[in-house]
Parts: structure tokens; C-alpha cells; sequence
């Protein structure tokens, strides 16, 4: 069930950029869409996002503009996003591994200023301690 829910989100931040435009209010992203009947939030309080419907692998990457952590992209243009604080075995940090190894797709909404942001699709997300 979970790959069809990412499938939808995909499908529904397509949707959105056509309405929108490129640049997302984070009040959608947080508002989500309905899937089956169950709200889905695209993004949380949390940078690493993982909807409660959701085993252990997130939804989506946030960062912000002059975040707390040193985000960037490779020459590869692999994301390279900071654990979670310092344990490796945190859920978050795990779930992120996970999605490298598995090479899930994930949402990478990059804060271009407050409250606005780029949405993208990574697959290979290199998370670093």
C-alpha cells in the first residue's frame, strides 16, 4: 500500500505545481491530499517525513533556507541530508537507509524563503552522519 500512496503523492504535488506554479505554500503541503479516505500529509514538522500510515520508510526531505543543517547536492546530484541528530539507529536515520538501499523514491522539498517550496523527486538519497 505504501508505494501506491507515494505514487498518489507524486501525482497530487504534479497537480499542484500546475495550479500553483512551481513554489508550494507549506500550508498545502501540510494540508496533504485524501487517499482512500485517509488524509496524507506530504510534509511535517520534522525535516525526514514519515506519514502515520507509513512503516519506516518517509515520504519526503524538507529543508529550509539557512536550516540548522548543511544540506547540499553531490556532483552526482545525489542529496547529501544530515541525520537526525547523532544516532545512526534513530527511526529516521534508518528509514533513510532504507530508502538509499531500496532506492525509493522520496520528495525532496528544498525552502527556497519561508514557507515556500521547490518540490522534487530523488532516488538515491546519500545520508550522512
Amino acid at each position: 500500500m505504501e508505494e501506491q500512496i507515494r505514487l498518489a503523492a507524486f501525482k497530487w504535488l504534479e497537480e499542484q505545481v500546475l495550479i500553483h506554479g512551481d513554489v508550494l505554500p507549506r500550508q498545502l503541503l501540510e494540508q496533504g491530499f485524501i487517499y482512500h479516505g485517509r488524509r496524507i500529509t506530504v510534509i511535517g514538522p520534522q525535516g525526514i517525513w514519515k506519514p502515520k500510515v507509513f512503516e519506516q520508510i518517509p515520504l519526503s526531505l524538507t529543508t529550509t533556507a539557512g536550516g540548522p543543517y548543511d544540506d547540499s547536492f553531490n556532483g552526482d546530484s545525489f542529496i547529501l541530508y544530515r541525520y537526525r541528530g547523532t544516532d545512526p539507529q534513530h527511526r529516521d536515520n534508518v528509514g533513510l537507509r532504507q530508502a538509499m538501499l531500496k532506492q525509493v523514491p522520496l520528495i525532496y522539498f528544498h525552502g527556497i524563503v519561508k514557507g515556500k517550496y521547490l518540490a522534487e523527486e530523488h532516488k538515491g538519497t546519500v545520508p550522512l552522519c
